[in-house]
């Protein structure tokens, strides 16, 4: 079993680990996954000239300015082709009652730590953002998406390095509700720190 003590005290070596991801993403013969991109929907206020007639027999019009919300999709791309080394997801969902109805947030988080072509190491993470709002039986709702990409670093280590774990605290629709597997278990898998990274880069040789 390996020492907790002497894996705390170890320090990851990121030159090697850097270069082994780029002789990785050089020789491997798996092929890539697609790129990552989602959906968003962003509201615009939009003028529009409004004639209103009035009068006997609509004989004096007048011209207003009236504006509208109107919706605009969009694609976001966050990362191209790549391999996966690991997916991991966290959801959080908040509820608070009021006085004539009821308050709902919930977040999704999607993380992907993944393998670029050119042997970068990335931690992709995706957020929706889902929030309910329901007062004296008027229900209003919107959804907002959002998403992060940063390098691979001593934080997102533990992932790689620890027993991958799901845990759920909590019950839907009181309170606070979490579940998911993002945050790494207790078990430690291997002697060093970085270790777990290099294992998962060799399974794509």
């Amino acid at each position: 079993m390996p020492d907790r003590q002497a894996y705390e005290a170890s320090v990851a070596d990121w030159p090697r680990l850097r270069a082994y991801a780029k002789r990785v993403a050089r020789d491997t013969r798996k092929p890539q996954e697609g790129s990552i991109s989602y959906t968003t929907t962003e509201y615009q206020t939009v003028e529009k000239e409004r004639v209103r007639k009035s009068g006997p027999f609509g004989l004096f019009t007048r011209r207003e300015l009236t504006s509208q919300q109107q919706p605009v999709t969009r694609r976001i791309g966050v990362v191209g082709g790549h391999w996966a080394l690991d997916r991991r997801n966290y959801h959080i969902e908040r509820n608070t009652r009021l006085r004539g109805g009821t308050h709902q947030e919930i977040t999704y988080e999607q993380h992907t730590f993944l393998l670029l072509p050119d042997g970068a190491l990335k931690h992709v993470v995706l957020w929706e953002e889902e929030v309910m709002h329901v007062e004296r039986g008027v229900t209003s709702a919107f959804v907002k998406h959002s998403h992060s990409v940063v390098d691979v670093g001593d934080s997102q280590l533990r992932s790689f390095d620890f027993e991958k774990t799901y845990a759920e605290h909590g019950t839907h629709g009181r309170g606070t509700k979490t579940w998911g597997d993002r945050e790494p278990g207790r078990r430690l898998l291997v002697h060093a720190r970085g270790v777990g990274l290099s294992l998962a880069l060799k399974r794509l040789l």
